[in-house]
């Protein structure tokens, strides 16, 4: 998982900012729920002390026994009544008293309607309204962001009931002397819920009436108010623009790690070597100094390398005066008579001074086939031919030994030194003389593969140790045991010069066990 998925990841719990202010949304609502059930239990409760102790507002006649009842509830209906709809509704069971709404008209609050029922179940008394409003409810807190505020912010759960009728069930425990408050929800509108309240009025100790104040919740957004829906969206628009910063930020931070990875990358070859640099950034932060901190010890290995790499040919050089003058003095002791025990010495001491002379060759061999390239023109060459005449070649210089050499039929036309080719070749032959047992053949094969060449020399004896096998194109790297008798100076740079002339023609050098590792295949690749 890179750098921009775990900010991304660790950003997330910004997300609980709105989580925090949807919870503090339903403890207000909770809070304003609470408030609004004890003013209107004080409402309901003023309204039924005003009306309590008054017999002539509850007489113990029918309604049937009063002539003018019928003609009074008709004007009462229409000039005093402040919801005509509630009392069109209530039809023969709305027998007002204009005493009693008048009191209602001063008592009530504009937003609640009240209800004054008496004992028979007659509406004495009706004032208010909370019929919604598109104007005053809709507008206000219609918005886009109500979807959204749903999903985070759990809608109560109340019954559903008409609003335009009273609570017959709230009114008859009221008649029964029990004060009770209860939700209801609209069926028309969910997020609209209607909060009424019931307290009985007395005369004496006898119960001869009821009243029910109802509210809506439009003056406190029990659902979705628009302020805290303001506030919801605040919180969301602030979580969004936090998260787009951290991201960007993530974004730009695992750009410049990613562009410093691909300098490193590029300024190292697989094999070690230094061939190119980091360019040091101007930033002042942490990564800043990381990458000019990489490219001072970038710079730091290159020198070092350079001054390891240019070791064996300064070495070659200083050495190569005093081996002289060591062969030109045992030279001299040649031509004096000597005694015979002497001069036996004196033969081992220029058999040493000849290996010594060798291994000076051999490690300046290296810099001088660098130098020979760097100087060489590329000319086109067929490399079939190179390689066959090189082959007639080892088969006279190793006459023990056998050759099977596999070519194609056309020219294989390659662009380089062919000197150098020759040069890899002998290195690869050799290596492959030295490990394969004499008997066995050493198979040398060149074919075409696309657009490369492809030169292979194979040889039966041990397999190449798997751990060791990409190591062994590095200079001063070999596979052959120390202290081994013989003439031949091994210093690992055999393979080191096969590698050097295939990096030189754009191709690559690699090793590989062959089947049941009964032997070794080197290849070299070049572009045709």
């Amino acid at each position: 998982m890179g750098i921009r998925a775990k900010l991304g990841l660790a950003a997330l719990a910004l997300l609980a900012i709105p989580w925090l202010a949807a919870q503090f949304i339903v403890r207000m609502e909770t809070f304003l729920r609470g408030q609004q059930e004890a003013a209107i239990g004080a409402t309901a409760r003023a309204i039924a002390s005003a009306l309590s102790d008054r017999p002539t507002l509850f007489p113990r006649v029918s309604a049937a026994d009063d002539p003018e009842t019928e003609e009074r509830r008709h004007i009462i209906a229409l000039f005093m009544a402040s919801d005509p709809y509630a009392a069109a509704n209530l039809g023969k069971a709305y027998v007002p008293s204009e005493e009693v709404e008048r009191l209602l008209q001063i008592m009530g609050r504009r937003s609640s309607r009240v209800y004054v029922i008496d004992s028979r179940s007659l509406v004495r008394g009706l004032a208010g309204s909370i019929r919604e409003s598109p104007s005053d409810y809709g507008g206000r807190y219609t918005s886009w962001l109500r979807p959204i505020a749903s999903l985070v912010i759990p809608r109560p759960k109340v019954p559903v009931g008409d609003v335009a009728l009273p609570d017959r069930a709230q009114i008859d425990k009221a008649l029964n002397g029990i004060v009770s408050t209860s939700w209801r929800g609209v069926v028309e509108n969910p997020d609209r819920a209607v909060l009424s309240a019931a307290q009985p009025i007395f005369l004496g100790d006898d119960i001869v009436g009821a009243v029910l104040v109802q509210e809506t919740t439009d003056s406190i957004v029990l659902f979705r108010q628009s302020e805290l829906e303001r506030l919801l969206l605040f919180m969301l628009v602030l979580t969004a623009a936090a998260l787009t910063i951290l991201l960007v930020f993530a974004t730009r931070l695992a750009s410049r790690v990613r562009g410093l990875h691909r300098q490193a990358e590029a300024a190292i070859d697989p094999h070690g070597r230094i061939t190119g640099a980091i360019a040091p950034s101007q930033a002042g932060d942490e990564l800043g100094d990381l990458s000019r901190t990489m490219a001072s010890v970038l710079e730091r290995l290159r020198g070092y390398n350079a001054y390891l790499e240019a070791m064996a040919g300064r070495l070659s050089h200083e050495l190569r005066t005093p081996v002289a003058v060591v062969r030109s003095s045992l030279d001299n002791l040649k031509t004096q008579k000597l005694p015979d025990d002497t001069r036996v010495y004196v033969e081992r001491a220029g058999e040493g001074v000849e290996r010594l002379s060798r291994l000076i060759s051999r490690l300046s061999e290296g810099t001088r086939l660098e130098r020979m390239l760097e100087s060489a023109e590329r000319e086109r060459f067929d490399l079939a031919a190179v390689v066959a005449g090189c082959v007639e070649g080892y088969r006279v210089a190793y006459a023990g030994r056998r050759f099977e050499l596999a070519t194609p039929d056309a020219p294989l036309n390659v662009l380089g030194v062919p000197d150098a080719f020759a040069q890899l070749l002998d290195k690869l032959v050799e290596n492959a003389v030295d490990f394969a047992p004499p008997e066995s053949a050493i198979r040398v094969s060149l074919a075409r593969s696309g657009y490369m060449a492809v030169l292979a020399v194979e040889n039966d004896g041990p397999p190449l140790p798997e751990p060791t096998i990409s190591a062994l194109f590095d200079s001063m790297v070999t596979m052959r045991q120390p202290g081994g008798t013989g003439d031949a100076v091994h210093l690992g740079l055999g393979l080191f010069i096969v590698r050097l002339v295939a990096e030189f023609h754009k191709g690559s050098a690699q090793a590989t066990n062959l089947e049941g590792g009964r032997g070794v295949r080197f290849e070299v690749k070049i572009p045709s």
